[in-house]
This record gives C-alpha cells, sequence and structure tokens, in this order.
C-alpha cells in the first residue's frame, strides 16, 4: 500500500522521467527487484560500472543517470555521451534497458545528449534526485521489495555485503555507510583526517548532527525521502542539504559496517568533495583544520538547552533579545560566544521557540531543527573567521587531544589497508592519526538526530 506522503511527492513534485517510467515501462514490467540502487553518472571511465558492483549482487536495478550540465566543459560532455552509447541508446526514448542474466538490470537514464542535457548549476543535486525519483516510483509500483533508496558514485567500490544490512523501523531516515578512500596517499589522508575530525568534533560537542555527509554512502528511507520532497537540485554539496533535511524527519544511522571504497582521484566535475580537494592540494599542499576551541564553544553553546527553558523562559517577554543578553551576562558566559548567536539571529529563534513550545522536549527540538547542519558549520565559520584561525593538523590534533573534546584510544586494534611503505617519509604520523580517527568515528553510537529529543 502505497503511502499519502509518497504519493503526493510522486503526483506533485518528482521529476517528469521518472513519471514516463511509470508509463512506458514499469507497466508492463513483470519483474520484480530486491533492491535499487542509484548512480549519477559523469565524465566517468568507459568501465566503471564494472568495477562498483560486487560480484554477488543478484535482483538488484541499478538506475544510472547518465548526465552532462549544458555548461559542462565539451571534452567531459563528449566522454560522457560516449559512456551512454557503447549501450546502444534506445533512438527515441531517453531511457535504455540491459537485462543481466544474473537477474540485474541497468537502467540508463539519458540526461546528456544535446536536447537532454541538465541546466546549468543544477548537475549531480538534480541527477540524484531524477534517479531517486526513477527509484521511488519502482518501490511504489512494488517493482522493488525493499523500500529503501540505495545511493552512491560512479567512482566508488562496493564491498560485497553492501545490501546485506538491516532494514531498519519506519523512524529512521537514512543510514551512512562507513568509508575509506584508496588509494592513499598524502594529500588524501589530510582530507580525510579533515572529515573525521570535523564529525568527531562535532560529536563530542553534543551535536545531533555528527555524521557524514558524503552522497555516495546512503540508503535513505523512501518514506522520508518522499518527505523532504527529494534532493536539492544543486550542483556541488547536494548531500549536505539532503541529510540536514531527512535528519529532521527521523533517526541517522551510522553504520559500522561495510566500508565502501572511495577513489581518492583529482576532479574538476563539481567544486566540492574529494576530487576538488585533492585539486586544491596539488595545488597549495597543506591542510588546515578547525580549532578545537571552537568545538569547546559549540559544546557550551549545545549544554544551554535546559537552562533556556528554565532560567530565560519565565523573563523573555516582551523582549526576548533583551532578556537573553541580560541573563547572559548573569550566567558569566562568554561575550565572543553571544556575539556568534546573535549573529546567526538565536533571538528570534529562542522567541519562536518560547511562543510555540509546551513542554521541554518540543523546545529541545526546536532548537536542533532551527540550529541544523548549516547553522552548525556557519557558527564554526563564524567563529574561524573572528575568533579561532584554523591550525595545521598535527597542531590542532595535539590541542584536539589534550582538550576535554577528545579520549584518543591507544593505537587501533585494526590496521587500514594501506602501509607506512606506500607513503611518502612525512606521511606515517599523517597516517596514525587518520587510524586514530577512524577508530574513534567508529566507536561513536549508531544512532544521531535532533528526532531523538522526542524519543522516550
Amino acid at each position: 500500500m502505497i503511502s499519502k506522503a509518497i504519493r503526493r511527492y510522486l503526483d506533485h513534485y518528482a521529476e517528469p522521467i521518472a513519471r514516463m517510467i511509470q508509463v512506458e515501462w514499469l507497466s508492463a514490467l513483470d519483474q520484480t527487484y530486491q533492491y535499487v540502487l542509484v548512480l549519477p553518472l559523469f565524465d566517468e571511465a568507459l568501465d566503471c560500472l564494472e568495477s562498483i558492483l560486487p560480484n554477488s549482487t543478484h535482483h538488484t536495478l541499478v538506475v544510472a543517470v547518465v548526465n552532462a550540465s549544458e555548461d559542462a566543459n565539451r571534452a567531459e560532455i563528449q566522454r560522457t555521451q560516449a559512456f551512454l552509447a557503447q549501450f546502444q541508446p534506445h533512438p527515441q526514448l531517453p531511457f535504455t534497458v540491459v537485462n543481466n542474466p544474473s537477474g540485474n538490470t541497468l537502467l540508463l537514464i539519458d540526461c546528456c545528449t544535446s536536447s537532454r542535457q541538465l541546466p546549468p548549476k543544477q548537475g549531480v543535486g538534480l541527477a540524484r534526485k531524477i534517479g531517486s525519483d526513477i527509484a521511488l516510483a519502482c518501490i511504489a509500483a512494488q517493482t522493488i521489495q525493499t523500500p529503501w533508496i540505495y545511493c552512491s558514485d560512479g567512482d566508488v567500490q562496493l564491498p560485497e555485503d553492501y545490501f546485506a544490512t538491516p532494514n531498519f523501523g519506519p523512524d529512521v531516515a537514512v543510514a551512512i555507510y562507513p568509508f575509506r578512500h584508496h588509494p592513499h596517499h598524502p594529500d588524501i589522508l589530510e582530507y580525510e583526517i579533515s572529515l573525521r575530525y570535523y564529525v568527531l568534533g562535532l560529536a563530542q560537542a553534543g551535536s545531533p548532527y555528527a555524521f557524514q555527509t558524503i552522497g555516495s554512502l546512503l540508503k535513505i528511507n523512501a518514506e522520508h525521502y518522499a518527505k523532504v520532497r527529494g534532493f536539492p537540485k544543486r550542483q556541488a554539496a547536494e548531500d549536505f542539504y539532503m541529510l540536514n533535511k531527512l535528519a529532521k524527519t527521523g533517526q541517522v544511522i551510522r553504520l559500522k559496517q561495510p566500508t565502501v571504497v572511495l577513489s581518492s582521484r583529482l576532479s574538476h566535475r563539481v567544486p566540492f568533495g574529494t576530487g576538488a580537494a585533492m585539486v586544491k592540494l596539488s595545488q597549495d599542499p597543506g591542510f588546515h583544520l578547525y580549532h578545537p576551541q571552537i568545538f569547546g564553544e559549540l559544546q557550551r553553546w549545545l549544554a544551554l538547552e535546559q537552562h533556556l527553558w528554565q532560567g530565560l523562559r519565565p523573563h523573555a517577554f516582551p523582549d526576548v533579545t533583551m532578556s537573553f543578553q541580560a541573563w547572559w551576562q548573569q550566567q558569566h558566559l562568554a561575550p565572543s560566544l553571544l556575539e556568534t548567536l546573535l549573529h546567526l539571529k538565536v533571538d528570534q529563534a529562542l522567541q519562536q521557540a518560547f511562543q510555540q513550545c509546551q513542554d521541554f522536549p518540543h523546545f529541545q527540538f526546536y532548537l536542533r531543527v532551527w540550529f541544523d547542519a548549516f547553522r552548525t558549520l556557519k557558527f564554526v565559520h563564524y567563529q574561524r573567521d573572528h575568533y579561532w584561525p584554523s591550525l595545521p593538523i598535527p597542531e590542532a590534533i595535539t590541542l584536539f587531544k589534550g582538550s576535554n573534546l577528545c579520549n584518543f584510544s591507544q593505537r587501533p586494534p585494526h590496521s587500514l589497508p594501506v602501509s607506512h611503505q606506500e607513503l611518502q617519509p612525512s606521511s606515517p604520523k599523517i597516517l596514525d592519526i587518520m587510524q586514530e580517527l577512524c577508530t574513534l568515528e567508529l566507536q561513536l553510537p549508531t544512532y544521531v538526530g535532533p528526532t531523538q529529543s522526542l524519543t522516550p
């Protein structure tokens, strides 16, 4: 039975090609699949699909959105079109079906020929949305037995047990796979350190948004996908904003296994992410991390929720801004933290929260939805730009270890699949740091997200 949320989404918000797939293909299909995997493909190797799926994959529908934006580099567009051409695409329809003896089906969506290219500045976000909308339509038609949309990319290696993760309950919005990069080299180690360090800093500060935001690691609940109206149509950071929305509708799962292998190649395809970071590091070596003190400031702010409800709320009106500033001074809290929060308009958020919330759990949920992943990042950037400049990796990690925020374990009991011999002489310490951060990240609680506030 299809839910009202999914039906409404497909009727009003899905991309037109999803409805075309329903009419032209699903209506006549007499086959079902266990899983559906969505891959946006742009400027990928001709044989990339051979290395993505594990050999054990069966009864899976792979929706490959072969896409290029109208403003993309001409050579990139031509390589993308060559990728599609090898499958002898349908001459009239914008999709091509390739069946496999294993029970898998490759559904290729043509978004790269001249009349079907994506609008400028929508790129991978729109490609993910097109593929996921089609996946949702297949789930609604009961062509897919598992109501989860698996999302990855064309430069990954999925593990053998990729589809063996549990199907969580309806209150779970998304599960995020653990990851590692390959091949390892000093630049990718520094970038991976920055990703893990940020998540660990958020986690130790008590943020409900302490999870990786990488689009190739997602397993999305179909119902929640519909509730948030799909992926944002953005050229980059669509995964960040998608997860920011999903976290507000249900719990986020940080999976402990299996591990998805991400490519550490250079890439100009999007302005953010691994490929772009590799390009930047190749031109300007040396990664910097946020100062650990910023996470300490964030921790102090997040710890005030109960105090705000009990201490400020009875005296907040009529002028919440003045009451908040006076209350802040009475608590002997840092003026720099107050300045950061007022810059983010916390006084306006508190006024709305006090007016709308009748109890502390809903007040806490309101604040955590308002102070989301995006505002958390703005908080971090304001503190960095005005008070705590970023530091080189060794210095930042040393301070992080020495703070109350981090409890570094001893050497991890297992090693990542890379040895010191593979790296430059200056890299072993960086490798050790990355291994420690990876171990700490795997020790984080499985469940996270702002909806935890409303869990009994």
